[in-house]
């Protein structure tokens, strides 16, 4: 599955519905310390949790009264519907994701980066001619079907002057990696680079990479920790244990950058297998790219209102309400 699959439209939210009536979470302020903490990830562990695990490993949660634990979701909603319905105390999830959950009302925002650039890229095969966006003019991109890359590749080619009319756009579902090493498509959309590129390089196919937010697309931050807002305005203990939180994340994420052996360790210990051979490369290539801040809240308003000038939103977001202070 191709890594920007991950992010699925409105149907990320469809489920808050659902479980609204759900029980609250671990972390309050009638706990003890350490406080469990239960964090639902993006995806199976992988280079872009490396922040996380080794704050986990060297205990810059525990020194801070956390004990947390990591889970990758059973579906590609969880971090924001159990997040939003109290049935989890922290998420890791895409900016996008945090828009369409405001069009559902859901009580959500994003308190720190984990990722703050865009990962997500159109990557060419270097055999393939392609060399700048405009050389897509005529080719074959695999795309994985959603309406946000959709979105994303028509902005990609806008910025060199192209339209989806000037290339061929075939849907290989989440099989962007096998198409383009098997010579299907000429580039395919919605992969990381630091991921599904250091696997391309690895391959031989000396990857092309064309990152969205270079090409068109507002800046925006991949992967950010998300919280539930009605908790973080009624509990204190929940603010506290955000706060800790954040803190433990930054902690670990500047001892991985310092580390980059060491992180690469780190991985091996925790990383999903389908990863676990590319951790060498990838995990160096994805610690360039890390940074636990706050969400800027100007860029957040452009790349939100980009989202609603290309179709993705029906109305125009509040991205000021979308980031929180815990």
């Amino acid at each position: 599955m191709g890594a920007q699959g991950r992010v699925r439209a409105r149907a990320v939210v469809l489920l808050v519905a659902l479980v609204a009536a759900a029980c609250g979470g671990s972390a309050s302020g009638g706990t003890s310390s350490p406080a469990h903490v239960n964090l639902v990830l993006d995806w199976v562990p992988n280079p872009d949790h490396v922040g996380i695990y080794s704050a986990i490993d060297r205990g810059d949660f525990t020194h801070r009264g956390l004990d947390v634990t990591a889970r990758p979701p059973s579906g590609v909603s969880d971090p924001i519907t159990l997040v939003a319905a109290g049935r989890a105390d922290i998420g890791i999830s895409y900016e996008p994701e945090l828009f369409f959950a405001q069009e559902h009302h859901a009580p959500v925002a994003a308190v720190a980066t984990v990722v703050p650039t865009a990962l997500a890229s159109i990557i060419a095969a270097g055999t393939s001619g392609i060399r700048t966006p405009a050389d897509l003019h005529g080719k074959t991109i695999g795309v994985d079907g959603t309406q946000s890359t959709a979105a994303f590749v028509g902005e990609v080619l806008s910025s060199a002057g192209l339209t989806t009319d000037d290339v061929h756009l075939v849907d290989v579902k989440f099989n962007q990696v096998p198409a383009l090493l098997g010579d299907k498509v000429d580039a395919v959309a919605g992969v990381f680079q630091n991921i599904e590129g250091v696997l391309f390089s690895m391959r031989g196919l000396h990857p092309v990479v064309f990152p969205y937010d270079r090409y068109g697309v507002p800046a925006y931050d991949e992967l950010v920790v998300v919280a539930n807002t009605d908790r973080l305005r009624d509990d204190t203990g929940y603010r506290a244990t955000v706060r800790r939180f954040v803190a433990g994340l930054r902690a670990g994420t500047d001892w991985a950058r310092a580390h980059p052996a060491g992180a690469i360790a780190v991985m091996r210990r925790h990383s999903a297998d389908d990863y676990r051979n590319v951790l060498s490369q990838s995990v160096p290539a994805t610690l360039r790219l890390l940074g636990t801040e706050r969400p800027p809240e100007a860029a957040w308003a452009r790349f939100g209102d980009w989202m609603y000038r290309s179709g993705l939103l029906d109305e125009q977001p509040d991205a000021a309400a979308l980031i929180a202070r815990p």
